[in-house]
């Protein structure tokens, strides 16, 4: 675009292509080849490819490349209108950044427009997150004068507040996932999402670890000796870190921002539901979709709330609360952050990390019912983990308890097996 003349152009609309979802270059190629094209441009595709050495990063920074160039040629005041078919939470909070740090104004609507592309296949129709519909989303380039509010990439020279804040969520979020992490683990983690630009050193990452993650030092036949007399080289791999107890409080403010949110995806679904009785649940990616209008949205991603105020049902789909008893579960799921925690045991023993007797239930009756719960939210991975290696003693529940968890379990396993299955046929299609 280099030959197209700064603002000059009315309009733009743009389909790009996201993360790793299609590999365009790889599809084309036989037949590039075939017609006898150029096909060194695969060299500058903006996509996320391991086996090519494409990273995310890579992508991050073409698309940006791509949008000051559409910033560049685009007449002030007027409109760029992007296709997003990607419901993957990460990729469209990177999108925003982007287009904020080009200097675009998001268009704020309390709806959301889309395209319906017509018939869709069958993973389409029943995968767990995958798009039924093109979202259309709407960046204006601001005139002279107008005054710009944006959401950035957080720099190295936010201000303490802000960088605390989020640093403290995203790391959160990652020793959820996988408790026990090295400290160069979580450092990376950090330095990936939050400072895309910048010097990390302006914070003091051990003081922001230290707020809401402890130490564990780990002796091993690797590290016989304690932390204090291995090389400075070594130190940080013969420990771990764990959330703190107190780690799964959520402030007032972000509790009330997710109660709002969900309040909105509540009602959604009651009229989905009402118009669509034959349907036990409403779709992924219909919830996505009107999630992305919500202005004040909460720190933690939607996947990751989700689960604490809606069911999960057997088809994949996400249903409301039936009655009074099932929302004061999830109140009560809430209120004690017991989900998060059970994430944490579950991700242990995924992981293979040792687990602190803390983050351990206090008993067979306990497991059971943790089993239950990742059945209900939709956490088969977990329930299958906790059922297999979190230690039950089936011998000490009664016959009830047993064949609840039993069926539990073999849930997690049959639904966890259908999803793993989707996610093979969605990558060979690929």
């Amino acid at each position: 675009m280099s030959r197209v003349f700064s603002n000059s152009i009315d309009y733009i609309f743009t389909d790009p292509p996201y993360s790793d979802n299609v590999q365009y270059g790889e599809l084309n190629f036989v037949w590039e080849a075939w017609l006898g094209f150029d096909t060194h441009w695969h060299d500058e595709e903006i996509i996320v490819n391991p086996v090519r050495g494409k990273t995310e990063a890579d992508w991050a920074d073409m698309m940006r490349q791509a949008m000051s160039e559409c910033y560049r040629v685009l007449k002030p005041g007027r409109w760029l209108t992007l296709c997003y078919h990607d419901t993957s939470e990460g990729t469209w909070q990177l999108v925003q950044d982007i287009m904020a740090e080009v200097g675009f104004i998001i268009d704020k609507s309390d709806t959301t427009l889309f395209i319906d592309t017509g018939q869709k296949s069958y993973n389409q129709l029943t995968a767990d997150k995958a798009t039924k519909r093109d979202l259309v989303l709407n960046f204006r380039k601001p005139k002279a004068g107008d005054w710009v509010v944006t959401q950035l990439f957080i720099p190295f020279d936010a201000d303490t507040e802000t960088f605390t804040e989020l640093g403290q969520q995203i790391i959160r979020d990652y020793l959820t996932a996988h408790p026990g992490a090295t400290k160069d683990r979580i450092y990376d983690r950090l330095v990936s999402h939050m400072v895309r630009k910048g010097e990390m050193e302006a914070h003091d990452f051990d003081a922001l670890l230290r707020t809401v993650a402890e130490e564990v030092e780990v002796r091993s036949p690797a590290f016989p000796k304690s932390r204090a007399s291995l090389p400075k080289s070594r130190a940080s791999e013969s420990s771990r870190w764990y959330l703190k107890e107190t780690a799964d409080a959520i402030d007032k403010a972000e509790q009330q921002k997710e109660d709002a949110a969900a309040g909105r995806l509540e009602q959604f679904m009651r009229e989905y539901l009402e118009d669509n009785p034959e349907e036990e649940g409403v779709h992924y990616s219909d919830l996505f979709e009107q999630y992305l209008p919500v202005a004040d949205k909460p720190r933690r991603l939607l996947a990751d709330w989700l689960p604490e105020y809606f069911f999960k049902t057997t088809s994949g789909t996400w249903r409301p609360p039936a009655d009074e008893t099932e929302r004061q579960q999830k109140a009560a799921l809430r209120e004690k952050g017991t989900l998060r925690r059970i994430k944490r045991f579950a991700n242990a023993l995924i992981d293979g990390v040792p687990v602190r007797d803390k983050d351990r239930p206090a008993g067979d009756a306990d497991l059971a019912d943790w089993i239950q719960q990742c059945r209900r939210a939709g956490l088969y991975e977990q329930g299958r983990a906790l059922y297999e290696k979190g230690g039950l003693n089936l011998d000490r529940l009664d016959e009830v308890e047993q064949i609840e968890v039993e069926d539990a379990y073999r849930i997690c396993v049959r639904r966890g097996s259908d999803e793993e299955k989707a996610k093979r046929k969605r990558r060979k299609k690929r």
